[in-house]
């Protein structure tokens, strides 16, 4: 990738230093900048003497839901698929019909399993006999009442059980892995456990650890292994020695190295993508979740704390099971670990409108209001308090960063503004600090903030550069909590991206309303994707963030404090735009950051005048985000395909031209000048 005029061009993922990004400018501009034509010159008069308008430090934040194994088997570093054999329980109120799960609403949903211990199988080699089953008798507790049966008949050869993970396990060389499980046995002759780290064909061992003594009533049982050689498509076994039968449940692998070392933690490189969007705020747990396919299915923050043994999972209704690893705690975790604010969304008292909602009878709302006030007591509350004690006995007696509180997702039915009323009065008399977030605009109704969704295609999100334009300045602020391109840009490619840099620079500058906006969704395992487009795709070992993560991360790292009044000549509709860009000033450094979208496959010249502002030197730092051709994409086996790229440029001045690049989105970073007198 070349840039015009440039000296110099490193790739930003390379030249990262502890102060952030290689050069991506904190550049801003305000306005709209079209062309007709391939050949017609732009310009941008950027006037800082005009009156400003501070841009929202909250602007950027993350998304998290748990879809496309967002979690389970990606974030989350457990690397055992069906780790508590609970993998074929139902929510109550469901029921079996054929090989869909069956809401009492009639909600349907596809079987996520192919066998009751999905996820497992028997090892038999060498003339070794056995055999597995799922098991519900002398269960190791009520919130878990299966295990898994080992029956050994003929202990001649290898006999035990495999696990492949989440479509292979990734073992690294030199590296340790911690593995728990709680083991029972009918009589009091122990058994020996080898657990091994291995191939996939079982011919490889990679790391292996024996653990003496398993017998008797059920107990915890742990050893570590330490990888002698890598492989992404690794497995975990456990062989015995013997004739006879074992009870298994929790069996759990972690890598030691978790993101910041925390225990029951998250993948340390999809966690550090995270870290290196800055984020000012982390949503959780979502999305659809929060309502579920009826109200048992929905998310209750409660089954997800605490020892995982204690954790009750459930089916995901984006078609897999979870087990609640993830948790509330690990959660806010997260948003202290990345500076972030947390953002919670609770349940408001019905399930998901878009899955044939199943409603709590208005005498049983109180039950929803005070859950969500429990967790706000866990994430807030004194240690002397009910949930506060019980935040520090997991390891945390301060309080966790939670700011915001969303009442429900997408809500749109008669009954949300009678619970929303009901939950913001006990909310707001308890916290009155938080921002209470809702679904929708209520008329006579409390409501501080609202949340917008925007998805669609290319051509919506270039024409919403202005939707916030005519906003009453007096009304409810905004978060728009969901946005994404996602229709005719493939799986997720550079023209999304720059449709999502239009869209985000017409946020930034209508800052007195929109306050936040968060990309949905976050993650994507590739082989597992129930959402079209997504933001951060990811296998067993490998990351590959999309154009749409750049660009968030290169304006969530260069945000401005102020916008600055931009004219931009020639203006036309936005839905017309080829050229759209905005402007602002860092007060820190004084610098200028100017930010343009190239939309046409055409350089275009760009001529930039600013008044009202200190000078600038000559010498400005370059960021560019583009390709030649709009629909290239990162995957998993081309990473590296668009990416930005740092540059100099030394004709910077107070009225100059740049050449910006075809399809492409370029912050260029104007310093300010030594003393006032640029040199």
């Amino acid at each position: 990738m070349n840039e015009p005029n440039a000296n110099r061009e490193t790739d930003v993922r390379r030249t990262e230093s502890a102060a952030g990004v290689c050069a991506i400018a904190r550049a801003v501009t305000v306005g709209l900048v079209l062309c007709a034509g391939a050949a017609e010159p732009v310009t941008v008069l950027i006037d800082g003497a005009a009156p400003r308008v501070a841009v929202s430090p909250d602007l950027y934040g993350i998304f998290f839901e748990e879809i496309n194994h967002a979690g389970e088997g990606g974030l989350y570093a457990e690397m055992v698929l069906n780790r508590d054999f609970e993998i074929t329980s139902l929510p109550k109120g469901a029921s079996w019909a054929g090989n869909l799960l069956r809401t009492k609403a009639d909600w349907q949903e596809r079987k996520w399993f192919g066998n009751e211990l999905w996820g497992w199988k028997l090892l038999a080699e060498g003339g070794a006999k056995g055999a597995i089953k799922l098991v519900d008798d002398a269960p190791l507790n009520d919130v878990n009442p299966h295990s898994m049966r080992v029956t050994v008949r003929d202990a001649s050869g290898r006999v035990g059980v495999v696990n492949d993970g989440f479509w292979g396990m990734n073992v690294q060389k030199g590296k340790w892995y911690d593995l728990s499980f709680f083991a029972r046995t009918t009589n009091d002759t122990p058994f020996e456990v080898t657990a091994a780290l291995e191939s996939a064909s079982g011919r490889e061992c990679y790391g292996r650890a024996t653990v003496p003594g398993v017998a008797g009533d059920w107990r915890q049982y742990r050893c570590s292994l330490l990888a002698g050689e890598s492989d992404a498509n690794a497995r975990l076994s456990l062989t015995v020695t013997r004739v006879g039968a074992l009870q298994l449940d929790v069996v759990s692998l972690f890598p030691r190295d978790t993101f910041k070392g925390r225990p029951n933690g998250l993948r340390p490189d999809l966690a550090q993508a995270l870290a290196d969007l800055k984020p000012a705020f982390v949503r959780f747990p979502g999305g659809a979740i929060v309502g579920g396919m009826n109200l048992d299915n929905r998310v209750q923050w409660k089954r997800s704390v605490g020892p995982i043994e204690r954790r009750c999972g459930t089916v995901n209704l984006w078609g897999y099971w979870t087990s609640n690893g993830l948790g509330f705690h690990e959660y806010l975790q997260l948003c202290e670990d990345l500076g972030a604010a947390a953002l919670w969304v609770c349940n408001p008292g019905f399930s998901d409108n878009y899955r044939h909602a199943e409603y709590a009878p208005p005498e049983k709302v109180g039950e929803f209001v005070q859950e969500a006030l429990d967790a706000l007591e866990y994430a807030l509350g004194p240690t002397n308090s009910t949930w506060g004690a019980q935040r520090a006995a997991n390891g945390h007696p301060e309080p966790f960063p939670l700011r915001y509180i969303e009442i429900g997702n997408e809500a749109s039915t008669a009954v949300y503004r009678t619970n929303y009323l009901a939950f913001h009065e006990a909310i707001h008399s308890r916290y009155p600090a938080l921002t209470i977030i809702s679904n929708q605009r209520l008329r006579n109704a409390p409501v501080a903030m609202v949340d917008d969704h925007k998805y669609g295609d290319a051509a919506s999100f270039f024409a919403a550069f202005d939707k916030y334009d005519a906003a009453d300045r007096n009304g409810p602020k905004v978060y728009v909590g969901e946005y994404g391109c996602n229709r005719g840009v493939g799986q997720g490619n550079l023209l999304a991206a720059l449709a999502e840099a239009a869209y985000l620079l017409g946020l930034e500058r209508n800052s007195e309303v929109v306050r936040m906006a968060s990309y949905a969704p976050l993650f994507f395992h590739v082989n597992d994707v129930a959402w079209p487009v997504n933001m951060i795709g990811f296998d067993s070992s490998r990351v590959a963030p999309r154009s749409s993560y750049y660009v968030q991360r290169m304006l969530a790292q260069n945000r401005p404090d102020e916008i600055l009044q931009t004219t931009v000549e020639p203006v036309v509709a936005a839905k017309d735009a080829e050229v759209f860009a905005v402007a602002g000033l860092e007060r820190k450094t004084g610098d200028v950051l100017v930010r343009v979208v190239n939309r046409s496959a055409h350089a275009r010249a760009i001529r930039i005048k600013l008044q009202g502002v200190a000078p600038v030197r000559p010498s400005a730092s370059v960021t560019t985000l583009w390709s030649a051709d709009p629909t290239r994409e990162n995957t998993v086996d081309e990473p590296d395909a668009v990416l930005p790229v740092c540059s100099e440029f030394g004709g910077a001045g107070s009225d100059f031209t740049y050449p910006v690049q075809p399809c492409s989105f370029t912050i260029l970073r104007l310093r300010k000048a030594h003393h006032g007198i640029a040199e």
